[in-house]
């Protein structure tokens, strides 16, 4: 994938699925987290860019690393759109769930082990079962526009349904109260 926005398309998809026990923001942490490893290597004019992080074994590590450290970092975040969507009156979009634990475990083994998985589909140069195996496996199982359009149109039906269904929710608890009134 050439850009890790891409990478959100499957997430936001998951997210729409399960609401609860998948958290959107540490899924998107692990993606930044993980190309880091490709800045760095870009800085330093290092080839291969895709090195240790890009393997299922450092995947599992950065997943364990941020989901303590995701779980805190969703919250702080949620805390700041919630203000700031209050302050633009766009209460309709704020978030009302806490991260759990389960949400932040989840988001996390799932954004790094799909991030290596997506990767080794388009770079020749992730090795995704590395020390244990070398080369990739999975290189050219699908075309890159495949590959790109479907992590488009999984990321626009998450996001559709996942608004519709905060959209939704939010008229509802509207109405519950104005009902108790």
């Amino acid at each position: 994938m050439p850009f890790t926005p891409l990478h959100m398309g499957p997430g936001m998809a998951v997210k729409a699925t399960c609401p609860r026990h998948f958290s959107i923001v540490v899924f998107g942490l692990t993606q930044i987290a993980i190309d880091l490893e490709v800045l760095w290597h870009l800085i330093q004019r290092e080839r291969p860019l895709h090195t240790f992080w890009h393997t299922y074994l450092g995947a599992t590590i950065l997943a364990a690393l941020l989901t303590m450290l995701g779980k805190p970092a969703s919250q702080r975040l949620k805390a700041t759109w919630n203000w700031f969507a209050r302050t633009c009156g766009l209460e309709n979009l704020t978030v009302l769930r806490r991260t759990t634990w389960l949400a932040a475990g989840t988001a996390a083994f799932a954004g790094t082990y799909s991030h290596v998985f997506l990767d080794s589909l388009s770079h020749s140069d992730v090795q995704p079962l590395q020390p244990w195996c070398p080369g990739n496996p999975f290189r050219g199982a699908i075309s890159p526009r495949a590959l790109i359009l479907t992590c488009v149109l999984s990321g626009i039906a998450g996001l559709v349904w996942f608004l519709v269904r905060q959209v939704g929710r939010k008229k509802t608890d509207r109405q519950s109260s104005e009902a108790g009134l």
